[in-house]
């Protein structure tokens, strides 16, 4: 069942949750307004009137990044057909919380989190699922402030009791298969298209970068929880015979360029491979947009080509269907768990206003997620 069907009656709705993305140009300023004023994702001094000023001189370049990838985000348009897949075989497998419905959930453009929770408030239950595999304050926590915000703001509504959370599922061993299987379907593509033997090809693995104090300072795991995924993913591929090297970086230092970032970054470990090939995975995306087909399949190309013969890019998650059953298994496996929420728990030396407030309002209890 798709968002145009959401008046229908349906006993699950599930939301995708994500930052969504700009349809189109006028679109741009907007979206990064709301981006840069975010103060979950990007802390800066007078944030309404900086983020503002920020997101009016990015505009035309950001404008310029999707004129030279042909196309607005293409986020929307996948998860649409994401839900829609996810929504019929949920419906095939697990009649028993039938019907489903499955929609996106966006943080800075439309369909937004809250209208979403607000069409299916007759339905039995809502689940908010994360689209972000490791879990960020930046991200996730965002997405998840920002509906809490809702429904503290309309008071919970009918919602009360019935809607929960699927957060932080980086470690799942499927997960891992997943990207193992993309990664290795792409790695020997290059091979038979160049010739290439194992030890030619590195493997670069591209996640977005955050300020190094929120992880060493506030305590954001999201960079732990990143390199337990490139540890894993490596693990597995190492085990079925690959034979090359890895290596793990940081894109997109979305803020001010004094801050120090999570290091190495991407385009420092582009410049240091010393091998023929280089093969791209994008480890914290699941769905195309600007940072993989634009930042990656572009920008790092034209770095690439500098010390390379070769470069290409893992696919991200997008309609392959192994992906699509892992987040049946995933929203199968909250129900089998009577939908207990388990978002992880606040930093350390946690910032944010609606932090603790928004876990509580879920009922969050902390689990280890297993496969």
């Amino acid at each position: 069942m798709s968002a145009n069907d959401s008046t229908v009656p349906v006993k699950t709705a599930v939301i995708l949750l994500n930052m969504g993305g700009p349809q189109n140009k006028d679109e741009v300023h907007p979206y990064l307004k709301e981006l840069f004023q975010d103060r979950e994702l990007l802390k800066l001094p007078f944030q309404k009137i900086l983020g503002n000023f920020i997101a009016w001189r990015r505009t035309p370049k950001i404008q310029e990044r999707y004129a030279e990838i042909g196309q607005y985000s293409p986020t929307l348009k996948l998860m649409e057909k994401q839900a829609e897949q996810i929504s019929k075989k949920l419906d095939e497998v697990h009649p028993e919380s039938a019907p489903h419905a499955c929609v996106s959930g966006f943080r800075y453009s439309s369909p937004r989190t809250g209208e979403m929770i607000k069409n299916f408030e007759n339905a039995e239950r809502i689940v908010l699922f994360s689209q972000y595999p490791q879990h960020s304050c930046s991200t996730s926590g965002s997405s998840l402030c920002d509906a809490y915000r809702w429904l503290d703001k309309n008071k919970g509504g009918k919602h009360n009791g019935k809607i929960s959370v699927i957060d932080q599922w980086w470690d799942r061993e499927d997960y891992t298969e997943l990207w193992a299987f993309l990664i290795k379907r792409k790695f020997e593509e290059m091979k038979k298209a160049h010739g290439l033997q194992d030890e030619e090809i590195r493997i670069i693995y591209s996640a977005h970068s955050l300020p190094e104090s929120y992880c060493l300072e506030k305590g954001d795991k999201y960079n732990e929880e990143i390199t337990g995924s490139y540890e894993n993913i490596e693990k597995v591929l190492k085990k079925e015979g690959l034979k090359h090297e890895g290596a793990l970086a940081w894109q997109s230092k979305v803020g001010p360029q004094r801050t120090k970032w999570l290091t190495p970054g991407t385009p420092t470990v582009i410049a240091e491979t010393t091998q023929k090939a280089i093969l791209m995975v994008p480890i914290a995306f699941t769905t195309d947009h600007i940072e993989t087909l634009d930042e990656i399949d572009i920008e790092f190309r034209g770095y690439a080509e500098e010390v390379v013969d070769h470069f290409a890019r893992v696919d991200c998650f997008n309609l392959e269907e192994k992906f699509i059953d892992l987040c049946v298994r995933l929203v199968i496996k909250h129900m089998e768990e009577k939908y207990n929420s388990s978002i992880r728990p606040c930093c350390v030396n946690c910032e944010g206003k609606d932090c603790s407030a928004m876990r509580q309002f879920f009922g969050s209890k902390p689990v280890h997620q297993t496969a």
